[in-house]
């Protein structure tokens, strides 16, 4: 009973924070991202720039027009292949690997029955640009290289991507065979959340050690920013792409101060002119945006609502396909221009979360400023269950994670900390949040279930002292 009653009036005191608004704050309607500078003029036909951690579009130019990939497809070969294989297995090339992949495109010099590290065979996709061994990797991940086509096009369509078939794991050119750049963007995205794809796309160099049918090689990015022939010193990846239908194409990951931006450059007319263009594009966006961690909004940044303050709202994932809260970093990124107060805040929360030890997901929280969200992460709840040697389990969270104890700002519940360990004095989630959503008719009914739960309290403490 002890826990209910702590429940209710901790839900109370949500619905109560959650009524007075977010002072200064504007709708998405109002805003329309009106101050959202437009950015610079650049001679390729398509580009975007996001940031990497909460996927906000911070530049953009015909952005879902089709256009040919070319080697730039290999971030998508390579994401599929860290996913569905283990670094150290041993890739066998076929003799389809080695000769139905033109012997004059860019290749690492793989032959038939040479035998690689699916560890090697990335790092020459990614570095080299390595065709023919996409097409080992395909047969040995996918069990042919039909099915290995059908895993890529499966994971783009799952990241979103709507504009986009993919027909061969290297990029050369087939009609068939095309994306959009923000398409790329979305997968290039995700491929950055894993650590060891962005592990190999920011290597210089690899050695490559010797084989049953090669000697020892060395193999070199082909990025001119990794490479330094022409110099960017932010770059932290990327792969280069180029056919005579795809024109030039470039995708770069880039960090600076904190922040990590991801640009794709497409059909540019040289290589001179999307290494130029990708320069121009992320300059511009280091110098024009900056970044705000969720775990400082109320806090640090005065007049940033705080994270559990104002209308709470049902999130709506179709603001912006680029958002995926299972990669979103904590971080709200804005244009210099607008202040932080101007952002409008929603939250929502799912009830039927399936809660066990350690950390679960129980809603998500997200930032907009005028038509855009320019920021999101998962809430989470601690539910510890177990010991070990008398101690609770260590608690930690990906950086795209708000755990409760921050999410609830200014809300005082300090009685019912998550990370006290004190299991019997926390209630559970389903106690806790019985509902996926709060809204402002819930005061009302709030306010009137408080009156009526201390008017029930003061009549049976009475009614006890009586007897």
């Amino acid at each position: 009973m002890k826990k209910r009653i702590l429940a209710i009036l901790v839900l109370l005191m949500l619905i109560i924070n959650t009524a007075g608004g977010s002072t200064g704050s504007v709708s998405a309607d109002e805003g329309d991202g009106l101050a959202w500078p437009a950015g610079p003029d650049i001679s390729a036909d398509g580009a975007i720039v996001i940031e990497a951690s909460t996927g906000s579009i911070l530049y953009a130019k015909n952005v879902y027009d089709r256009f040919y990939p070319a080697s730039t497809t290999k971030i998508l070969t390579t994401l599929v292949a860290l996913e569905n294989s283990d670094m150290n297995e041993i890739v066998t090339v076929s003799y389809a690997a080695d000769n139905y992949v033109s012997k004059t495109s860019s290749r690492m010099g793989l032959v038939e029955g040479e035998q690689i590290t699916m560890e090697q065979a990335l790092y020459g996709i990614m570095l080299e640009s390595a065709n023919e061994a996409t097409y080992a990797v395909g047969e040995h991940v996918g069990g042919s290289i039909a099915r290995f086509i059908k895993m890529m096009n499966a994971k783009a369509a799952s990241l979103g991507c709507e504009h986009s078939h993919f027909a061969n794991s290297h990029g050369l050119h087939d009609e068939d065979h095309y994306t959009c750049a923000y398409d790329l963007a979305l997968i290039s995205r995700a491929a950055y959340l894993n650590p060891e794809f962005m592990k190999i796309t920011g290597t210089v160099t690899y050695a490559m050690p010797s084989t049953n049918k090669n000697e020892a090689k060395l193999l070199t990015n082909h990025h001119w920013f990794l490479n330094k022939t022409m110099r960017y010193d932010y770059c932290i990846g990327g792969k280069t792409g180029a056919t005579t239908q795809a024109g030039y194409a470039l995708v770069t990951y880039a960090k600076k101060d904190g922040m990590t931006i991801i640009s794709v450059v497409m059909h540019a007319e040289t290589w001179a002119k999307v290494y130029t263009d990708s320069k121009t594009l992320l300059d511009y966006c280091f110098d024009n945006f900056k970044t705000y961690r969720m775990s400082d909004l109320g806090v640090a940044e005065a007049g940033f609502p705080s994270v559990f303050s104002g209308e709470i709202d049902e999130f709506n994932e179709d603001r912006t396909p680029v958002l995926s809260s299972s990669g979103a970093g904590g971080l709200v990124i804005l244009p210099d221009s607008v202040l932080p107060r101007e952002t409008v805040k929603s939250i929502t929360f799912n009830s039927e979360a399936d809660i066990g030890h350690g950390n679960n997901v129980i809603g998500s929280i997200t930032y907009n400023y005028g038509d855009k969200v320019v920021g999101m992460a998962d809430i989470i709840y601690y539910e510890a269950k177990d010991t070990l040697n008398g101690a609770m389990f260590e608690k930690s969270w990906p950086s795209f994670m708000i755990p409760v104890d921050v999410a609830f700002e200014g809300v005082d519940i300090s009685s019912l900390s998550m990370s006290q360990g004190k299991q019997a004095e926390i209630p559970s989630f389903s106690e806790l949040i019985d509902l996926k959503t709060v809204t402002p008719v819930a005061v009302g009914i709030g306010v009137a279930s408080f009156v009526l739960l201390v008017g029930l309290a003061v009549f049976l403490i009475t009614g006890k002292k009586r007897r």
